[in-house]
C-alpha cells in the first residue's frame, strides 16, 4: 500500500475510487451538478467478435463424470431408499386390509349367530307361553265348583279315574318336566343378554 504524506492530510493511506463522488456543499446551486453530469460521457469499449459469441448454436458438452458420480451416488442411496419405504408402506397396507377383511367376517359371523340366537329365543318364548297356558288350563278345569250338577260330578269321576291312570300322569310329567326345561333355558338365555 502506497502512504501519501503531506502536512495537510498527515499519513494516510490511498484507497481504490469506489466510484462515489463527495457530497456538494448545502449553498452550491444545482446547476452546477447538472453541468457535471453532462460533461461525463460514457465510456465506449469495443466489442469483438469472436468464436464464443456462437454460444447458442454450439452443442452443450456432458460435465466431466467425476462430479456427477457423487450426485449420483446419493440419489441412488435416496431412491433405493424411497422405494424400500414405498414397499414396506405398500405390505403394511396390504396388511391392514387383509386383518379388517378378517375382522369383517368375524363381525358378519357374530351377527348371523346373534339372530340365530334371537330366533331361538323367540320360539322359545312361544312354547314356555304355550306351556303356560296349558298348565293354567289344566288347573281351571281341576277347579271345583261350588255348585256341581249331577253330570259334573259323574264326569268329575270319571276323570280322576283316568288321572289315576299311570298313561295319564306320564303325560302330565312330561309336559310339567318340558315346562321346567323351557323355564331354565330361558333363565340362562336371560342371563347371557343381562
Amino acid at each position: 500500500m502506497q502512504a501519501l504524506q503531506s502536512p495537510v492530510t498527515g499519513d494516510q493511506l490511498l484507497r481504490p475510487k469506489s466510484g462515489r463522488k463527495p457530497l456538494l456543499p448545502r449553498n452550491t446551486p444545482a446547476t452546477l451538478v447538472n453541468s457535471n453530469l453532462t460533461k461525463l460521457k460514457p465510456v465506449q469499449k469495443w466489442i469483438g467478435v469472436d468464436d464464443d459469441s456462437n454460444k447458442e448454436n454450439r452443442p452443450i458438452y456432458a460435465t466431466p463424470t467425476k462430479m456427477i458420480e457423487p450426485i449420483d451416488a446419493s440419489l441412488a442411496e435416496e431412491l433405493s431408499a424411497i422405494r424400500k419405504k414405498m414397499e414396506r408402506l405398500r405390505l403394511d397396507r396390504e396388511r391392514t386390509e387383509k386383518m379388517l377383511e378378517e375382522r369383517d367376517l368375524v363381525m358378519e359371523m357374530q351377527m348371523k349367530e346373534l339372530e340365530s340366537r334371537g330366533q331361538i329365543q323367540k320360539m322359545l318364548e312361544i312354547e314356555l307361553d304355550r306351556i303356560y297356558r296349558l298348565n293354567q288350563l289344566h288347573t281351571r278345569s281341576i277347579r271345583v265348583s261350588p255348585i256341581r250338577s249331577l253330570r259334573e260330578k259323574e264326569q268329575q269321576k270319571k276323570a280322576t279315574k283316568i288321572e289315576s291312570t299311570p298313561q295319564a300322569n306320564h303325560i302330565f310329567n312330561i309336559l310339567f318336566i318340558r315346562f321346567e326345561v323351557v323355564v331354565l333355558k330361558l333363565t340362562e338365555r336371560c342371563a347371557v343378554f343381562f
